[in-house]
């Protein structure tokens, strides 16, 4: 993994596994596709059914006996194992499957999010991809636990909320919903893709006003399919 070391030359899936299942694996699969095919990366025969053999068996290697309600997160992560400075010598790919307990928090909680303001994302068609670079989300989440906050929102180059540091977000304003779209820089969720399923969504670009008089404010991700929170006004 020297590659995805020195450059950040990865794309990842966090997936959701209970009872010796991953939730939503399909999905995942195809969004790692897609990301490979934006990156250029090859596959090397990687399929959708090969992907689901290398995840379960992992997860089997990791605990061979599922105790019924006992859940963990996996990270299936994709680099490009090659030679080469920025330029690669070449676009073969390797993955490496990390498997730890998962014990999630509490649901019905209302997390506090304030903006981090430091760094803000470009937008473009790399921005909605889970890759190796991660540093805005890394320093957003640290500036949160510096301010005694639960999250950190994170602002694009326009000036736009468009996510939060490791989840999609949403707003209900009047009975309905909106979420920033993916040409705002946001990532392209899994867990996004099924809020959208089954809500009719709008897509808009989110201004802090927007969260100030929302009726509803929610963050999704593949691990919490909903989570509520509340927009805090705070200045670093």
């Amino acid at each position: 993994m020297e590659r995805a070391f020195l450059y950040g030359d990865l794309i990842f899936e966090t997936m959701l596994a209970e009872g010796g299942s991953i939730a939503l694996i399909s999905q995942h699969f195809s969004r790692l596709a897609n990301a490979a095919a934006v990156l250029k990366m090859d596959l090397c025969g990687l399929n959708e059914e090969k992907f689901n053999t290398q995840s379960l068996q992992a997860l089997q290697n990791f605990n061979p006996t599922h105790k019924k309600g006992e859940k963990y997160r996996i990270r299936y992560t994709l680099y490009r194992e090659s030679k080469g400075n920025y330029l690669p010598d070449s676009n073969q790919s390797n993955f490496n499957i990390n498997i730890s307990r998962f014990e999630p928090k509490n649901d019905a909680e209302i997390h506090q999010l304030g903006i981090y303001l430091d760094q803000q994302k470009a937008p473009g068609k790399l921005s909605n991809l889970k890759s190796g670079n991660a540093l805005i989300y890394v320093m957003a989440s640290i500036w949160a636990k510096e301010n005694n906050l639960d999250g950190a929102l994170i602002c694009n180059t326009n000036g736009h909320v468009i996510e939060s540091d490791n989840s999609n977000i949403f707003w209900r304003k009047n009975g309905d919903w909106f979420s920033p779209p993916l040409t705002d820089g946001c990532i392209a969720g899994i867990g996004r893709e099924l809020f959208m399923a089954n809500y009719q969504v709008t897509e808009k670009s989110c201004t802090q006003n927007d969260l100030q008089t929302a009726d509803e404010c929610i963050l999704t991700n593949a691990l919490y399919p909903k989570r509520n929170f509340k927009f805090i006004t705070h200045n670093s």
